[in-house]
């Protein structure tokens, strides 16, 4: 009898081994049509600035940053500037690292796809539709720019390196 316990002890561990070694995600590729009917509000705007803290409960770190918003390509908001929360972000020696994440970084100017949601901390906050694939930079150019993902297969149905008066009036053709 010891030796059946010690034997699915040891293949418990193998297991478990397994199980908890680190792997990348990679997500489904969501097309521009997708990821616009999938969120409340559009936007065009730049990252004034960012804020990493701990949730409310205390057990994980989210950055909430604040968009001062150009131009609003679906939706509605009254807000010039809005919150943008997404989880992952450093405090101190402590970081959080969320693979498919494209963190906001402050002075980019970006497209967003957002998603209004509760914030981790209190009140509302917009959430990034798809993870990374719902931010595009905008570089000097006029080029809509994604990056800091994986996807599997279909990468035809994603716009990436596009001009963005291109990018922007597909969307405003995508029936809401």
């Amino acid at each position: 009898m010891k030796k059946i316990s010690f034997a699915v002890k040891f293949l418990c561990f193998i297991v478990l081994c397994f199980l908890s070694s680190s792997s990348s995600a990679i997500m489904k590729g969501l097309s521009t049509e997708e990821l616009t009917k999938a969120s409340d509000i559009v936007i065009v705007g730049e990252v004034e600035n960012t804020e990493a803290q701990w949730s409310k409960d205390g057990k994980t770190i989210f950055t909430s940053a604040y968009i001062l918003i150009n131009t609003v390509i679906k939706g509605m908001t009254s807000q010039a500037r809005i919150i943008v929360e997404y989880e992952g972000g450093e405090i101190g020696d402590i970081g959080l690292k969320v693979s498919d994440q494209s963190p906001l970084l402050k002075g980019e100017k970006v497209i967003l796809f957002l998603r209004s949601g509760k914030s981790k901390k209190d009140g509302g906050a917009y959430n990034i539709v798809g993870k990374g694939q719902g931010k595009y930079l905008i570089d000097a150019d006029g080029i809509a720019r994604k990056s800091g993902f994986s996807i599997a297969g279909g990468k035809e149905d994603i716009d990436n390196n596009i001009p963005v008066d291109k990018l922007i009036e597909k969307i405003n053709k995508i029936e809401q």
